[in-house]
């Protein structure tokens, strides 16, 4: 476990703490339903304000001992404290984020609640979405929690236009590149912040020098090239994105982020950058030499460039 402090609020000096938990990828609206009502009845009742994550994800640790593909991520860790913040504006009091280990994933609901909520978190209330369960096998409930005389409160399911906010349905959108519905049912646009590695350093010699942001494991949900904001030290870029596996330069089965800042050449790496998505200018292609890829590149750029210009290309 590891516990980031989000706001410098003592909340009267708080003992108790008001606890959500969930996966909370993408923070979503109607995560951020859930977080809201965290937050009223932390309050009404002088409650620290934890919210509870997990990394790797569950459904990520279990694919990854099925040795399956793992679902697409609509967030970085980063980024959960990014939104949490909220420029200043704290959403929790502190952000804990727990190893999912197999000790984790073979713990039940009643351990993981004495353990970690009590005797680590000090927890007097939970709030949940409707479908919260947890424990090994994910046999917990609300049920659990009553029996460990911790109050419960369930939050209904949010809903944009009729429909249910889900991460799946998000990822769906993200999949067929509609960045419209994918930012509304969000709540923002998609982005991705991480550190600044460094890459081949091959767009360099091509002239036109990238950053490459450190994904690990985690699939990004969209892939292609990308008009994009980058965003490093509090200072907005213009860019132009590259999502994906770069099938022309590796056969590396990894994933890969990668920007282009328009008009600097800054040394960055070591920092760190968030990457937002604006607009979907290409899927990802397979060229047959570096000459065809670098010409595509150029074109591009030029593309991006005129959605800065205009607001469209």
């Amino acid at each position: 476990m590891f516990r980031v402090k989000v706001s410098e609020l003592e909340r009267n000096n708080a003992t108790n703490s008001i606890v959500t938990i969930g996966n909370y990828d993408g923070l979503h609206l109607g995560h951020m339903k859930i977080v809201q009502t965290m937050n009223q009845i932390a309050e009404a009742n002088n409650l620290r304000r934890i919210l509870l994550t997990f990394e790797p994800l569950p459904r990520e640790f279990f694919a990854d001992i099925k040795q399956d593909k793992r679902i697409s991520r609509l967030s970085l860790l980063r980024d959960k404290y990014r939104i949490l913040y909220n420029n200043g504006a704290c959403l929790v009091d502190e952000l804990v984020v727990l190893k999912f280990s197999p000790d984790l994933a073979n713990q039940d609901a009643n351990q993981f609640i004495q353990q970690i909520l009590i005797k680590q978190l000090n927890t007097t209330h939970v709030v949940v979405g409707d479908d919260f369960r947890y424990g090994k096998d994910a046999k917990g409930g609300v049920s659990n929690f009553k029996q460990q005389q911790i109050a419960v409160t369930k939050v209904l399911p949010c809903y944009a236009d009729n429909v249910r906010v889900s991460s799946s349905l998000i990822r769906e959108y993200a999949k067929k590149n509609q960045l419209v519905e994918l930012s509304k049912f969000l709540g923002h646009n998609l982005h991705y912040t991480s550190r600044v590695i460094h890459g081949n350093h091959l767009g360099r010699k091509y002239g036109v020098p990238t950053i490459n942001l450190c994904l690990g494991k985690n699939k990004p949900a969209v892939w292609g090239i990308y008009v994009a904001y980058v965003y490093i030290d509090g200072i907005r870029y213009n860019a132009i994105a590259s999502i994906g596996k770069n099938p022309t330069i590796s056969d590396l089965d990894g994933y890969k982020l990668e920007a282009h800042l328009f008009d600097i050449d800054l040394n960055l790496y070591g920092k760190v950058a968030t990457v937002e998505i604006l607009e979907f200018l290409r899927e990802e292609l397979k060229f047959d030499n570096l000459e065809l890829l670098f010409k595509q590149i150029y074109t591009d750029l030029d593309n991006a460039r005129q959605y800065f210009i205009k607001g469209k290309f």
